[in-house]
């Protein structure tokens, strides 16, 4: 899987290796069991899944990405325990995330959805007849059910049609022969840092950094209790502590903060906690760094000129000591040739 989607990315000319590292960090992030938990009680607004805890979550991505290939390789399949008042599994249904970070609104997620759910149901199908020969024949066979959702960073509000027979022609007239289901968009844009805040929990800070894309959203982020951002940090296991960490590298990598800079404001991070970054928040100015970083390019260019400058010197300096070098050639010919009279 690894040296596939390698190659891939070798031969994609749109490769963007800064986006990659944001759709890793976002796999991580739903990877996380806890987060995730947090995600699906707090933010989803599906009764069925209001009392999920991490120890009811299994990660089954790379089962079903084994089918789809590396184009799917940032999205995440969870199947969740539903369980009875007593504790014990009553059901199991799958949970399907598009977490590629969506930054952008992409219209042909409906068909993407599908082409997941189609993998797991028909994997579900082989598997029990594993178990039991024919048993998908039978009238009271039932395929899981799958809760498709897609988490979205984008600024713009999500547009795209949120029912798959929308992307399909006559879907009017002809409604009753085309499958349909309806996938759920939960976006950072849809709560305020308030909201967020009030939540108190891992993965609202994740969703509050997550919408810092902008000016106007750093000076907002500023405005969130320290307190709270601090404590939410301490009190984090230290898996979360580092899924901290890569998503505040991939802000500082969009922001174009010079690595060694963005190296040092990580470390102190990890030495001093999140309070760390609202008393340097200048240091990570966006306006500040991109007047830096159009500073350094203009240095650059400066420092491009002046070495091709030297080497036009250079080059215009061997010339005359070759045209001299030729000179002397000539003169020395024609007095051997006089001395030989």
């Amino acid at each position: 899987m690894e040296k596939a989607s390698q190659d891939k990315r070798e031969k994609n000319a749109s490769y963007q290796p800064e986006m990659h590292v944001r759709n890793a960090n976002s796999r991580e992030i739903f990877k996380n069991n806890r987060l995730t938990s947090q995600f699906l009680r707090n933010y989803t607004d599906i009764p069925l899944l209001a009392n999920v805890m991490p120890e009811d979550i299994e990660d089954v991505s790379e089962k079903y990405q084994a089918f789809l290939g590396v184009e799917f390789e940032s999205d995440t399949i969870k199947k969740v325990y539903i369980r009875k008042a007593d504790g014990t599994i009553e059901r199991e249904v799958y949970v399907l995330s598009l977490i590629e970070h969506k930054s952008d609104i992409d219209y042909d997620v409906a068909m993407q959805l599908l082409r997941y759910m189609c993998v797991i149901w028909q994997e579900y199908k082989a598997t029990q007849n594993k178990i039991q020969e024919g048993s998908s024949r039978r009238k009271n066979f039932r395929y899981p059910l799958i809760i498709p959702i897609v988490y979205y960073e984008g600024k713009r509000k999500w547009t795209a049609d949120l029912n798959l027979k929308d992307r399909i022609e006559f879907s009017e007239e002809m409604e009753k022969y085309i499958p349909d289901f309806t996938y759920q968009v939960v976006s950072v844009r849809q709560y305020t840092n308030e909201e967020l805040s009030e939540k108190h929990d891992e993965m609202s800070l994740v969703m509050l950094i997550n919408k810092i894309q902008t000016e106007e959203d750093l000076s907002e982020f500023r405005k969130v209790s320290e307190e709270m951002v601090d404590s939410t940090y301490g009190n984090a296991p230290d898996e979360i502590k580092e899924i901290y960490k890569k998503i505040l590298w991939s802000l500082l990598m969009k922001l174009k903060v010079p690595n060694e800079e963005a190296s040092n404001i990580i470390g102190e991070i990890g030495g001093h906690g999140m309070g760390y970054l609202f008393e340097n928040m200048d240091e990570i100015d966006i306006g500040a760094l991109k007047r830096k970083v159009a500073l350094t390019r203009q240095r650059a260019e400066e420092e491009k000129q002046r070495a091709e400058e030297e080497k036009q010197r250079a080059d215009e300096e061997k010339q005359r000591a070759d045209a001299l070098e030729e000179e002397l050639q000539r003169l020395r010919k024609r007095l051997e040739i006089q001395g030989q009279k």
